[in-house]
């Protein structure tokens, strides 16, 4: 079975390393959409913690899976710092799920945060 990834680099005809950037910049909050630059970008050390809830949601091959590193991610340390939670200047779990859910199966209930 494909995984997230594969699907989407099918889709968008993009080669794996073009997934994670592609998928950031559509699942990042709105308004962190001109405030990321500022703080480095997407290869900055302060965004580590959304590039790595990609790469483990583009291994998903279930929405499961995905809901599960979604999960993960709001509960790690990483993204305890006040200006990522309070500000949300991190990656919308919500829209990484509704985005994943486009592409895999199981897709049908998302859970509350």
């Amino acid at each position: 079975m494909k995984s997230f990834q594969e699907r989407f680099c099918d889709e968008h005809h993009c080669g794996a390393d073009d997934f994670p950037r592609k998928v950031f910049w559509r699942c990042l909050h709105r308004h962190a959409l001109l405030l990321a630059p500022l703080l480095g970008g997407f290869g900055s050390s302060f965004f580590a913690p959304d590039r790595e809830l990609i790469l483990c949601a583009g291994r998903a091959v279930h929405m499961s899976e995905v809901r599960e590193e979604v999960r993960n991610f709001f509960t790690a340390p990483a993204n305890q710092h006040r200006i990522r939670r309070d500000a949300k200047l991190r990656l919308s779990g919500k829209r990484l799920m509704l985005l994943a859910g486009k592409y895999l199966p199981g897709s049908g209930s998302m859970p509350p945060f």
